[in-house]
């Protein structure tokens, strides 16, 4: 994995740093190349939690809070359910090594941004629908009367394909997706910044 100009910066200058300093560097290292193992899912819930364990058992508590943190960050109002299902779960995992209780607390908050979201995608996808049979009646009865005006009864039209590329080109519809984005996206942070809140403390 090629390391970020950043972490190369502070390879370079290796011999300025503390043994501190170069502890935390690899730890950092380490968890990113944990993390991206796990996002890319080479790793399962269970082995990223046997390895964060293995850094608690160390000592470096720091570091479940940390990969805490980057797995809540990754998470996406328009990510797939799979995926947001993988981070909740590397959530959920990591928590059980804090041993703080906050458990349930964090449950509760994963679901409640799991509801928001298919509220979202529900929302978004009835009012594609109600779009999309009004534009496709508008077809059908331009069909009918072009078929009547030529003789040519055999006309063909592919109504679903046209009304599908009609609405996503329309204003009304790219109109309603910038309003719903802007309302769901502010919930969604909201319920972000209390799954960090929950997190940190």
């Amino acid at each position: 994995m090629e390391l970020s100009p950043r972490a190369r910066d502070r390879l370079e200058r290796i011999g300025e740093l503390s043994q501190e300093e170069k502890d935390r560097l690899k730890d950092s290292e380490e968890l990113t190349q944990l993390l991206s193992d796990y996002f890319t899912d080479k790793l399962s819930p269970e082995d990223l939690w046997m390895t964060l364990k293995g850094y608690k058992d160390e000592g470096k508590e720091s570091m479940i809070r940390e990969a805490q943190l980057s797995l809540a960050n990754a998470l996406a109002l328009e990510s797939s359910d799979l995926d947001f299902e993988r981070y909740r779960n590397g959530i959920l995992a990591v928590e059980t090594l804090k041993g703080q209780g906050q458990y349930l607390d964090l449950e509760r908050n994963l679901n409640s941004i799991q509801s928001l979201r298919h509220q979202y995608r529900e929302e978004k996808g009835r009012a594609f629908k109600a779009l999309k049979a009004n534009i496709e009646k508008q077809i059908e009865m331009a069909a009918r009367q072009m078929a009547q005006q030529t003789g040519n009864k055999q006309l063909a039209v592919d109504i679903q394909g046209s009304a599908e590329a009609t609405v996503r080109n329309s204003h009304q519809w790219k109109d309603f997706v910038s309003r719903h984005e802007r309302e769901y996206s502010w919930e969604f942070k909201n319920r972000l910044a209390k799954l960090n809140t929950i997190l940190q403390t």
